[in-house]
């Protein structure tokens, strides 16, 4: 078997996790992961796809999945054993910066003549002050790396210098190079192959280091797809948006590729094949034709950043049995809602749901804490709405629910609130890369948000998170679409992770200016 040319290394949040008594479980709630946010990017498997289709051998190693399952196991042995033209480690999520960088130091120290290469969005907005760490050679910026990483692996194996690669920052004897931003598709040249991935397990003989994701396994495994990259919303926190990534318009991918790879996915698992992002944005008319002639066994998992008209609620319904929509209103109150970025009402919000459950549909709905303008009442009444939504569909246990969650662990770098904080009603404690990473130390979650609000300090946040998520799963209880041994076994984490009592507490810092 031949060896990679480059191994993408997913790290744990933090490398030394089993060691120290970490109390972030609140963190990784928020995106159904665990503390060491096992997730990798799907940006690693379309890498994967665009590189071995022009040639080059990829490997992927899901690093915090293999830690988090084994306590045996240790990185330092497989690594040793990689001999890679590169070492690619993500660093997209921002609760991922001591995990990321430790490891690269550790890549450095078992292998100092092989480079590494730093990418994802946290990467991108912080790659001048990434590039000064010793132990980082190149990062790639941007939402699509796969021609630039192309081009960057055709000049190591040629061992020329990589200055005409796009999007590429790197160093040329200790001096700092940042090539031009300047590529940014807009016809996305992608796939995600998850039969492609399922090989690799064969090839290396290592189900949990491909694995998208331990957590819950199987049920978050071969379940998502990419359609697009950027967004042509702007909510205040979300670093993926076109203004953030300073894209002019949104990158989509072909129609009927896309629908073909939904119908070979359905085959790899027994769920909702997901896609983010609102298909509105895109040539949804075209996708829906060319899906309907896929005769999926279940219709596709979508998202929707605004309500719909009852005509595409009935398309996304054509398109197969127990079809699943998913909506964030974030808060009750119409004028925080709108303020973040989601503009519709809750009276539309609510005949979107009677409607949809009336087609056979599902409906999930995702509320936060932590929004610019919310107060103490404000978070409550929210869970009280939330109460009337499950008595008013109290018909649909199966096919309704809703969550409440903390908005964690940071702002998005980049985003429109971390740009601008106080114009968005935050104070922000993280703004450079080393004060994420010095955030994601501490043992406590509530020591570890990056921000607080206007009306609302870290304390009150943390207090008030764990309060609607307990209020929040006692309604999915007795609602029934929380079945008791799960809601027993979020209790009793979120009973572990209860902020400390305020005299146990330390005051919060005071914000960066």
């Amino acid at each position: 078997m031949a060896a990679p040319h480059l191994v993408l290394l997913h790290p744990p949040s933090q490398l030394d996790f089993r060691e120290r008594p970490y109390r972030h479980w609140m963190l990784g709630n928020t995106v159904a992961t665990s503390p060491v946010f096992e997730y990798y990017p799907l940006g690693f498997l379309t890498l994967m796809e665009y590189l071995e289709r022009h040639g080059f051998a990829v490997r992927i190693v899901n690093l915090a999945v293999k830690m988090a399952k084994s306590r045996r196991f240790q990185p330092e042995g497989l690594l040793r054993k990689l001999r890679p033209l590169a070492f690619g480690i993500d660093l997209h999520w921002a609760a991922h910066a001591p995990g990321a960088l430790d490891l690269a130091a550790l890549c450095k120290r078992l292998h100092p003549d092989i480079p590494v290469l730093l990418g994802g969005l946290t990467a991108s907005y912080f790659h001048e002050e990434a590039i000064q760490d010793p132990n980082v050679d190149f990062v790639l910026r941007g939402d699509s790396t796969e021609r630039p990483a192309l081009e960057l692996l055709r000049c190591l194996e040629a061992k020329r210098a990589p200055d005409q690669v796009p999007n590429l920052t790197w160093k040329q004897e200790g001096e700092v190079r940042v090539n031009p931003l300047s590529y940014q598709p807009e016809a996305l040249d992608i796939k995600v192959d998850f039969g492609l991935l399922r090989r690799h397990m064969w090839r290396y003989l290592d189900l949990r280091g491909n694995l998208l994701t331990g957590y819950q396994w199987p049920v978050y495994c071969f379940h998502m797809l990419l359609w697009c990259r950027g967004c042509r919303y702007r909510c205040v926190t979300c670093g993926g948006n076109n203004w953030a990534l300073g894209r002019e318009k949104l990158g989509v991918r072909d129609p009927e590729a896309m629908a073909e790879e939904i119908a070979v996915t359905q085959r790899h698992t027994l769920h909702h094949v997901g896609l983010p992002g609102d298909v509105r944005m895109g040539d949804w008319q075209r996708l829906f034709a060319a899906l309907k002639q896929k005769s999926l066994p279940r219709g596709p998992g979508l998202e929707l950043f605004n309500t719909a008209d009852e005509e595409f609620l009935r398309e996304i319904a054509s398109l197969g049995p127990k079809p699943e929509i998913s909506l964030s209103p974030e808060s009750h109150d119409e004028s925080i809602r709108r303020a973040y970025g989601r503009p519709f009402s809750n009276d539309a919000m609510e005949r979107n749901i009677e409607f949809f459950l009336g087609l056979g549909g599902t409906v999930r709905l995702f509320f936060m804490v932590g929004l610019p303008g919310q107060t103490a009442a404000s978070v409550r009444q929210t869970v009280e709405y939330g109460r009337q939504l499950f008595d008013r569909f109290a018909a649909y246990p199966a096919n309704f629910d809703l969550t409440f969650s903390l908005l964690a662990p940071f702002l998005d770098p980049g985003s429109p609130a971390f740009c601008a904080p106080e114009e968005h009603g935050y104070r922000l404690f993280t703004r450079t890369l080393a004060d994420h990473r010095t955030a994601m130390t501490q043992l406590h979650w509530r020591e570890v948000l990056g921000y607080e609000t206007a009306a609302m300090g870290r304390a009150e946040l943390a207090e008030l998170a764990v309060e609607a998520a307990e209020k929040t799963c006692q309604l999915r209880r007795e609602f029934g679409s929380l079945k008791p041994q799960h809601a027993d076994e979020f209790m009793r984490l979120l009973e572990g992770d209860r902020p400390p009592k305020p005299e146990e507490a330390r005051p919060s810092p005071a914000a960066r200016p």
